[in-house]
């Protein structure tokens, strides 16, 4: 009896790790954890960024698994109290109107109203003179920036409003300025540009970057513009984010932040798949993009289908979790030593040993009668 149970028992590690090498190389299960967010959603309110915070969460709240979480509900509650008060409201107006920053719409308003009327124009040029004045570090992009606003507040007045769009464009990217998300590359295009600008009086040359802006802006508004034009490296990328703007609008921030760039970088391979699909694939953060890519999206959805009835085996998924935590911690040399013991382990010692023996005095038996003459 225990002769029968020491054998099944090798039995069942052969077939256990056999079964953890073939799933952890077919469908990686392993590499699929759905992202918690709530960890991230305190740190931005700890960092009082509740428009952030808001945003964040309320991406993951349409996604069951979050939606079962009471503390998730809880979170948006308090964002939105927050949110709503007189005190937080009136504090990031008076932040937009002073500094001309601010993550909420109500204060970015008022920053975009002060330049697109001059002041906030006049406003800047004369802290950077003063600044020049005293001999302190100038901001040669914000200069860059009024000096064409002003070139776009004249041409706006003489063309009655035929360049808002271009003057609504530098209130937004001073804006993103002085709020740190105008990328290094945009900076240096932006000086090399108002210097084209200001020795021309026009605005032609720049004009292809005031329609980009204006595409994404018209698609997911003035924040996640902002946030989405730092994402860039490029001239090419910014246009990649026009497109992708079109297609998931003001969810394009979070999908590019969660897929670390992959949904840019390889945006005409994830347009073939559903946005449905993209989204469930964003809730695996950065892998759930890559098998998404890999694989391809049958192979995705049966996967995470597979996943989903594998965690109601045994009590609250316990079994599911044992598994999991085999294929993430057993590489692949463990697993085939494990299966090659196992299998010596169940071969008949003894009898082995019997073959062998008699395998060496049949060989010594052939190798003497090789040697002996040959008689006529």
């Amino acid at each position: 009896m225990l002769k029968l149970f020491y054998k099944l028992s090798l039995l069942c590690l052969i077939l256990l790790s056999a079964t953890v090498l073939y799933q952890k190389h077919t469908y990686a299960y392993h590499t699929l954890v759905q992202v918690d967010p709530l960890p991230h959603t305190k740190t931005l309110m700890g960092e009082d960024k509740y428009a952030d915070a808001n945003e964040y969460l309320s991406y993951f709240i349409q996604f069951d698994y979050v939606q079962q979480i009471p503390e998730a509900h809880v979170l948006l509650d308090e964002i939105k109290a927050k949110r709503e008060s007189l005190s937080y409201q009136s504090g990031k107006i008076a932040e937009g109107i002073s500094t001309g920053t601010s993550d909420e719409l109500f204060g970015q308003i008022s920053a975009i109203g002060s330049d697109f009327f001059l002041i906030g124009d006049l406003r800047d040029l004369a802290i950077e003179g003063e600044h020049y004045y005293h001999d302190e570090k100038v901001d040669s992009v914000l200069v860059s920036l009024s000096t064409i606003g002003l070139v776009a507040s004249v041409s706006t007045l003489f063309t009655f409003g035929g360049s808002s769009v271009a003057k609504s464009a530098v209130s937004s990217l001073k804006m993103g300025h002085k709020s740190k998300l105008i990328p290094p590359w945009l900076n240096s295009y932006l000086v090399k540009e108002a210097k084209v600008v200001r020795k021309e009086k026009s605005l032609s040359s720049i004009k292809p970057l005031f329609k980009s802006l204006d595409t994404i802006h018209h698609e997911v508004g003035l924040n996640h513009t902002l946030k989405l034009l730092s994402r860039t490296s490029n001239m090419k990328e910014l246009q990649g984010i026009s497109s992708l703007s079109k297609r998931y609008g003001k969810e394009s921030t979070t999908l590019l932040d969660l897929s670390k760039k992959k949904l840019l970088i390889h945006a005409d391979t994830f347009k073939r798949y559903d946005k449905s699909t993209v989204k469930v694939a964003s809730t695996y953060g950065e892998n759930g993009f890559v098998h998404l890519l890999t694989r391809g999206g049958k192979h995705f959805i049966k996967t995470t289908k597979q996943m989903k009835a594998y965690a109601k085996v045994g009590y609250k998924g316990e079994i599911w979790k044992v598994f999991l935590w085999l294929m993430k911690h057993l590489n692949d040399v463990i697993l085939i030593s494990i299966m090659s013991i196992a299998t010596l382990l169940l071969l008949p010692i003894r009898k082995l040993f019997i073959l062998i023996h008699r395998s060496r005095r049949s060989q010594v038996y052939h190798s003497r009668q090789t040697q002996l003459p040959a008689y006529p």
